[in-house]
């Protein structure tokens, strides 16, 4: 192996695709590899967990391994083994930085449990946008906000030993478009990028945040190519303007975004010439595409388009990521993801059932291939608290979605009485406008409903019967819905008394009176160790103790 095939290898990231250490994985690595995303398919379990990722981390010192633990909506390890919080959208609403602090210490606790090194997360795009696909995955729309939770969130991860990384630089929350599914595009000027745009971006770097990753997002007015492989947007402002000397990683190189652009090898080669240091390969991406992708690199060196320098820089920033000390010993607290999931609640009207049985009517979003096999709802939680339920999904998609819903609870409410309790659950409704006749034509019919809203708000439910908001759809998210329902009055935090922007005047956790207004939508937009934070200080873990898809 020469010192060229190893630099080329030291920088890719490619799925690992097996739920134990795949054959073609073994051989790479000792190529020089430089790790492996894990996605949702290569778990099944906390214990298997531990297991493949001790059996990685024993093929060769310092193979690094990686997640999408961002909590909420975006998790891999909630349902096997990690914690639960309810995300960042909720956490912004909060608007108390320890609070989002221990929230992703948390997070962090169950990474070095599952032997995790590098976190991919958080998202700190601010969602000006209200038809932004990122929209729950980030703090708010006000880069201020969004800034003070992205700090926050950053000191709480690494404090418990696990790297993180901001992203999607430069941020696409101005976007609709998901970078999944083509390239989105920021039409603003690098004075209005410098000046407040990269906000959020400046408060991590200054939080001492290991890495960051580039999005494919396309800024017109800077480059007439996606950020993954501009050197405007990676050397000019990421390094040069922020000053940032830590890792880059792109986005996934299997996304439209950036496949539709450029083919995975050349854009793995234009990427680390514009001055990314590692490369996320994909969900899909395995042993052949490494290959393809290493051999682009090799022979870029050699007819002189990449410089070796740059494949030796960018191991040697990889070379610091996942050597934080790992707060060993400490297991996570799931009842802070608890506590924050009954604080950020809102109810409004009466959301309580009036009897032990309900007719549950999904509304299931697009499914966002960030968000991978994570499930969402309250049918499973409310059958656990003994409720009787009867439950219809319906997609898009799905033949005469609007037909079968409107049988389904005419049926239900025949069978059962004009008073039985229908459950209508939502999750952006506002983003999909599929849903919208659906909901007119439930709450013309059927007022009586509740809805429970589990994604960022955007339409108005106040003429329907209740009306439940969780801002997110994580398991404690569920759990605190359920709780609503069954009309369990919850205890809150004192710091949970939100202020300013975070506040929507909806009574926080009780009933509230509301006029029967209909449904309102909005209008979318086009376009060193840090030191140790304060709220984590005495809980046995600080530095330096020993004791599916795209991003």
């Amino acid at each position: 192996m020469t010192e060229l095939s190893r630099l080329a290898h030291g920088v890719l990231f490619p799925a690992l695709g097996r739920r134990t250490v795949p054959r073609w994985a073994r051989a790479r690595v000792e190529e020089g590899l430089g790790g492996f995303v894990l996605f949702g398919k290569d778990i099944a379990d906390a214990e298997q967990v531990r297991e493949l990722t001790t059996a990685l981390h024993g093929l060769r010192d310092h193979v690094l391994l990686s997640v999408d633990e961002e909590g909420g909506d975006v998790n891999r390890l909630e349902d096997h083994g990690g914690t639960s919080v309810p995300g960042n959208h909720a956490l912004g609403r909060l608007d108390d930085p320890d609070r989002t602090r221990e929230s992703a210490y948390q997070i962090g606790l169950s990474l070095v449990e599952a032997g995790i090194d590098w976190d991919l997360a958080p998202a700190v795009d601010a969602a000006v946008n209200p038809l932004s696909p990122n929209g729950i995955r980030t703090f708010g729309a006000d880069r201020a906000l969004v800034a003070k939770h992205a700090a926050a969130w950053v000191e709480g991860l690494q404090a418990a030993g696990v790297s993180a990384c901001a992203k999607h630089f430069p941020g696409h929350g101005l976007s609709s478009t998901d970078a999944h599914l083509g390239t989105p595009t920021v039409d603003l000027s690098r004075q209005e990028l410098v000046e407040h745009y990269l906000d959020p971006f400046r408060a991590a770097i200054a939080a001492g945040v290991d890495s960051i990753m580039v999005s494919h997002v396309h800024l017109s007015q800077l480059d007439d190519v996606p950020a993954t492989i501009s050197p405007a947007v990676l050397t000019g402002l990421l390094r040069d303007e922020l000053g940032f000397d830590g890792v880059v990683i792109t986005d996934a190189l299997e996304m439209r975004g950036i496949a539709d652009v450029a083919s995975l090898p050349d854009a793995a080669v234009r990427a680390i010439a514009a001055g990314a240091d590692a490369l996320c390969l994909g969900a899909w991406a395995f042993g052949d595409d490494v290959d393809a992708a290493a051999a682009a690199l090799v022979a870029a060196v050699e007819n002189g388009t990449l410089p070796l320098e740059r494949l030796r820089e960018a191991n040697a920033r990889l070379a610091k990521l996942g050597t934080r000390p790992r707060a060993t010993g400490v297991p996570h607290d799931d009842t802070v993801g608890e506590q924050q999931a009954r604080d950020v609640l809102e109810v409004s009207g009466d959301a309580r059932l009036k009897g032990n049985r309900a007719l549950v009517v999904r509304l299931d979003p697009t499914h966002s291939p960030a968000q991978g096999g994570a499930s969402w709802g309250v049918e499973a939680p409310l059958r656990a608290a003994g409720i009787e339920v009867e439950a219809l999904a319906v997609a898009g998609d799905t033949y005469n979605a609007e037909g079968m819903i409107k049988a389904e609870v005419g049926l239900y409410l025949d069978e059962f009485g004009p008073d039985a309790d229908v459950v209508l659950l939502v999750r952006s409704s506002h983003r999909f406008p599929w849903q919208r006749p659906v909901l007119d034509d439930l709450l013309e019919r059927f007022p009586r409903c509740v809805v429970v809203d589990m994604g960022v708000p955007g339409d108005d439910f106040g003429g329907f019967r209740g009306w439940v908001r969780t801002f997110g759809a994580s398991r404690v998210c569920a759990k605190a819905a359920v709780g609503a329902l069954l009309g369990r009055v919850f205890e809150v935090a004192p710091s949970a008394r939100r202020a300013g922007p975070a506040a929507s005047g909806a009574v926080h956790r009780k009933v509230e009176d509301r006029p029967r207004t209909g449904r309102t939508r909005p209008t979318p937009t086009t376009q060193g160790e840090p030191p140790v934070p304060e709220g984590l200080r005495g809980r046995g873990a600080v530095p330096g103790d020993a004791g599916q898809a795209g991003l």
